[in-house]
Formats: structure tokens, sequence, C-alpha cells
């Protein structure tokens, strides 16, 4: 009897501190995140020269399409507007499949999502050949092969702030360079291609040159998510962290709160400091505290790290280190900390984080802000306006001003020549005192409408050359400083 005593008692301490490392580990699982640091260089180089083909070739491809238009209306026999649509619907698409691409992107990653989007758009524009009419053309080129465009482009954008931190301006100029460079190198490529061997052998290259996006996108590996300790700021606890009373919403009662005894204010302000340090400094009532906090919201658990769209700041193109948000922080795991939001639901599905995404995405709630109405309503006037050239300007110098066909070609090479410059420098003018990117905006803005306006004056081929330069130059400064704008006006939460 004393021998099942004893083995009775055993038995119950084993359960007792198995417990108790259960709660302990639950206790360590809330004052944890999971986290993805950029790494600023190393291998996202690699994947910055992929992003950077990936806009070469899908802008590259969609700007070219002015000088092989013709080839369709010949065989078709349509109307110039049948013909425009086929690019119309493919830009449009190209841009509102945004949200939806997104949503894919933070649920399955980007780059199973851009080698998807990759092959759709190869098969569609290599498909559209044998369309018996312009219909046709516009679903398989225009409407299919848009989104499947607008799933590689999507990636391309994300992968640069999930890579890239500190550096991210430089990153990002140099990825929206390849879209100017491929304005330059599309336009002349497409001309010799449909004149060597007819527009349906053409189209079937540059639909196989699309699927190379498919190998560019291989490259986009996601980050290793790392674990890090929360860091509790001073604002958070206080003595009178607690109301006086408090309503559970479960028992429907009033219940009457422990204050806490002793007030706690952690912060890191020196980088070098560790977290284990950190851990060993905290007396026992300030880790009681910093398990209050961590109940403020859920822990950020590896899947959900590793997702890109959670971070706030992910689509923002600009020098982030100018941002309130990561000047507020004292080193950059703490700030990828802070600014990564998983958004809390009682109801967990498998497709939570798909639908985490599309509906910020879609959250009509921010039209409510007038600034953000206005913002929306010159994007769709200046982007009605933006394709316009890309799309008429051969056209308008073969048939108005009757220069030769391969030198018309040359002059979207130039608007590419002049906008990838202007890309380049539009951050430097930026810099400049009272020159904020609203301002730059709508200078650039205004001289490239100013100089379209004049285009029907411009009857020599050095006078077109002349326009080409203006507005490529001015126009190409519009594109980049986007998200610099928004942020003056809103945030970086609404990107």
């Amino acid at each position: 009897m004393m021998k099942k005593g004893e083995e009775k008692r055993q038995d119950k301490e084993i359960e007792l501190d198995s417990n108790k490392k259960n709660l302990q580990k639950l206790d360590d699982d809330d004052e944890y995140d999971y986290i993805t640091t950029p790494p600023d260089g190393g291998f996202g180089w690699v994947v910055l020269i992929a992003c950077f083909f990936i806009n070469l070739i899908v802008d590259g491809f969609l700007y070219a399409f002015g000088a092989i238009s013709e080839d369709l209306k010949k065989n078709f026999q349509c109307s110039e507007l049948s013909v425009s649509l086929v690019i119309s619907l493919a830009c449009g698409f190209y841009l509102l499949s945004a949200p939806i691409a997104s949503a894919l992107c933070n649920k399955w990653g980007c780059r199973p999502i851009g080698i998807i989007g990759s092959i759709i758009a190869s098969l569609a524009v290599a498909s559209s050949i044998y369309s018996p009419n312009i219909y046709i053309m516009w679903l398989l080129f225009g409407f299919i092969g848009g989104i499947g465009m607008g799933l590689v482009y999507l990636p391309s954008i994300v992968m640069v702030g999930y890579y890239f931190e500190e550096k991210r301006a430089i990153a990002t100029g140099i990825v929206t360079a390849g879209t100017g460079i491929g304005s330059i190198t599309f336009g002349p490529l497409s001309r010799f291609l449909f004149n060597a061997l007819g527009w349906k052998y053409g189209l079937v290259i540059l639909s196989a040159i699309l699927l190379l996006c498919a190998f560019c996108c291989a490259f986009m590996i996601p980050l290793k998510p790392v674990r890090k300790r929360r860091i509790i700021q001073s604002t958070e606890i206080h003595d009178d962290v607690f109301p006086a009373t408090t309503t559970s919403p479960l028992l429907n009662e009033k219940i009457e709160p422990q204050p806490l005894t002793k007030q706690v204010s952690i912060h890191k302000s020196n980088p070098s400091i560790n977290d284990e340090a950190t851990e060993e400094i905290l007396p026992k009532r300030a880790r009681a505290g910093s398990a209050i906090s961590a109940k403020s919201r859920q822990s950020i658990k590896a899947d959900d790290a590793a997702r890109p769209l959670y971070k706030e700041d992910v689509l923002y193109q600009g020098d982030v280190t100018k941002l309130p948000e990561y000047q507020s922080q004292p080193d950059i795991p703490t700030y990828v900390q802070e600014t990564t939001k998983v958004p809390e639901t009682k109801d967990k599905t498998s497709m939570k984080s798909f639908w985490d995404v599309f509906l910020s995405m879609t959250n009509f709630n921010l039209l409510n802000d007038k600034k953000m109405v206005i913002i929306c309503v010159a994007n769709v006037c200046s982007m009605i306006g933006y394709y316009t050239p890309y799309l008429f300007i051969v056209k308008y110098a073969t048939t108005e001003r009757k220069i030769q066909e391969t030198s018309a070609v040359f002059l979207l090479s130039l608007i590419g020549f002049t906008n990838t410059a202007s890309r380049f420098g539009s951050g430097w003018i930026t810099k400049i005192p009272y020159m904020s990117p609203l301002l730059v905006n709508n200078i650039g803005l205004t001289v490239a409408g100013i100089a379209t306006l004049l285009v029907p004056y411009c009857y020599t081929y050095t006078l077109l050359i002349i326009y080409c330069v203006v507005w490529g130059g001015f126009i190409g400064k519009k594109i980049l400083i986007a998200t610099g704008i928004h942020m003056d006006l809103s945030s970086a939460t609404v990107l």
C-alpha cells in the first residue's frame, strides 16, 4: 500500500511539473513574436535583379503595343477604337487585379503566384493569334492576359519592400528603371519581329519572352521568420492601466480588477542590448506586466510573419527611414515587429490570410476621407492620358506627319529613355527645400499635359522628338513619387 501511495504521489508531481512547463511555454509565447527582418542586401540583390527584369518585360511589352497596332487593324479589318481597346483592357485589368493579386500573394506567397501569372499571361497572348475576330482578342489578350501580367507585376513590387528596408528607395529606383528600359527596347524589337516574321509569329515570340518572368519569379524565396521578444512601450502599462470597473463580454457582469502595484516601463533605446540581457534585468513583477501587455494583441506566428502583405509598409516605395513610424523605433527588427499587423478574428479559417488583405484592399471607407477622394479622381484623370502617347505617337508620326515607320518607332524608345532618367532624378528633386512630392507631381503633370496639347503643332520629326523628351521626362516623376504623396496626405497604413 505504501508503494502504491508513493507511486501516485510521484505521478501527481510529474503531472504538475508538466502542467507548469506548458503554462510557462504559453507565457513565453505571449511575450515573443516571429518577424522577418529584411536583409537589405545579400540574396536580396538577386531578387532585385529578378524584379527589375519583370518590370522590363511586362511594362516594355505593354508600352510597345503602339508599334504593332496597325498590323492588328489590318488583320481584323476593324476600327482604331477596337484595336485600342485591346491594350486598354490589358492595362486596365493589369492594374485592377492588384487587390486579388495582393490577397493571393499573402495566402500562397509571391513566388507561386508570380509563376502562375507568367504562365497565364504567356498562354493568353500566344493563343490570341488564333482569335477569329477582335472580340476574342479583347478576351484573351486584354482580359486574361492583363490579369496574368498583374499577377506577375504585383509580386515584383511586394518583394522589394519585403527584402529591403533602409535601402528600399535605391532598390525601388533600380526596379522601376526596368520600365523605362523596357520601353526603350521593346518598341524597336516588336517592330523588327513583326516586319521579319509577321504579326502572329512575332506575338508568339513576345509571349515566350513573357514566360521568362516565371524564371525570375523562382528567385522570390520567402524570408525565414525569427523569434523576437516584444518591446513594451512606456505608455502601455501604468498604475491605472485598468479602469475602476470593467465588464466581461462573456459573463456580462462587473469585475473588480487588481491594479498593478508597480509601473512597468521598458523600451530598448540601445539596439546593442540583446533580448537575453533585457530578460535578466526584468524583475518578476515586470514579467507579470509583460504578460498583461501581451494580451493586448495576439502573438505574431511564424506562418503569419512570412506573409508579406501583413507588413503595413511593404508597398511603400520611398525612403522608409523618413517615416515617423521608423524613427520612433530603436532598430529595424523592432520597426518590423511594430508594423506587422495581423488582424485578429474569433473564427479563423484556412482562407483568413486571403480575406484579411482582400478586404483591406477593397475598403471603400477610405473614400470618406476627402483627401483620398481627390487622390483617386486625380489618378483616374492622369492615367487616362498616361498611356495615350505610348499608344498613338507612332501612329500619329506615320500617318499625320508621313515619317518612316522605323524612325517613328524610335520615338517610343526616346520616351523610355527620358522616363528612366526622370525616375532616377525624382527622388533628389523632392529633397530640395519646398519641393514636396505633391508639388513635383503637379509640375510634371502640368508640363506633360501642355506639351501634349501642342502635339498638333509638331509638324516635323525634330519637334516630335522634343515632345517625347519633354513628356517622358516630366511624366516619369508622377509614377515614382505617387506613394510619397499618399504618405504626405495620409499614412503608411492606407498604402
